[in-house]
């Protein structure tokens, strides 16, 4: 298990600028939006509206991948996130040949080309109209445990798509409760580490409207400040 001694190299504090910069990886079932999300993530402006489908990723066969930085003022200080994002696949296991990559074998794949060992937040993506793909993050979730994709400085982000379709939500504000509280409790029984749930942070997103980009956008800062202790480190500056 590694340490989160091992994401110091990852930050870099001058005077009154801090970066950090690191990995976020999407997982879920297939067709819950990971990739258009993804995009939505990287290209979302505030007052503008950009067709993420018009984009594309960049491809590693199966593997996409994506980048995202984000600028936020806290104090006097300018905080700057930098990160990669990683895409996927939702099909579960490995493939037969010739059918493409699965999640295991677009995961060994990941572990030889990616250029940062970190995953500071991990992505948790269902569909808010199919139940199911909620259900199934016990085995996403065990996935990434496995594969030890969640150490003890990773926050996690549970991200709802298809907000639009309100009409067919099925998946409540409860159950998304439910969820935060079994990550945390699964996560600990598992592998002996304790994520608070703060650092366990729900978002509802449309990739279509756009609603919701935002608060992923925040959901993503958020999830890099508390893996860093960005707010802890300003105070000892502000402190000294």
């Amino acid at each position: 298990m590694k340490s989160d001694t091992s994401i110091k190299r990852l930050i870099r504090c001058y005077e009154s600028d801090i970066t950090c910069t690191g990995g976020v990886v999407f997982i879920g079932d297939g067709h819950t939006g990971k990739t258009h999300s993804a995009l939505s993530l990287s290209s979302y402006r505030e007052g503008a509206f950009i067709d993420a489908q018009c984009r594309s990723l960049s491809k590693s066969i199966n593997l996409e991948f994506e980048y995202f930085i984000a600028h936020a003022n806290i104090e006097q200080f300018k905080v700057t996130v930098s990160s990669q994002l990683f895409i996927m696949p939702g099909q579960k296991g490995k493939a037969e040949k010739g059918t493409g990559l699965a999640f295991e074998d677009a995961l060994d794949l990941y572990f030889d080309i990616r250029s940062i060992d970190e995953v500071i937040v991990l992505v948790l993506t269902y569909s808010l109209v199919d139940i199911t793909t909620f259900q199934n993050l016990e085995y996403w979730l065990n996935q990434a445990i496995e594969h030890e994709l969640i150490q003890d400085y990773t926050s996690i982000v549970l991200l709802g798509t298809h907000l639009d379709a309100e009409d067919s939500v099925l998946v409540s504000d409860e159950n998304v409760q439910q969820g935060i509280q079994f990550i945390e409790r699964y996560v600990e029984d598992k592998i002996g580490i304790h994520i608070s749930p703060e650092r366990i942070i729900p978002v509802k997103i449309s990739n279509v409207t756009q609603e919701g980009i935002k608060e992923f956008q925040e959901a993503i800062s958020e999830g890099f400040y508390h893996s860093f202790g960005i707010k802890e480190i300003i105070d000892d500056q502000l402190n000294c």
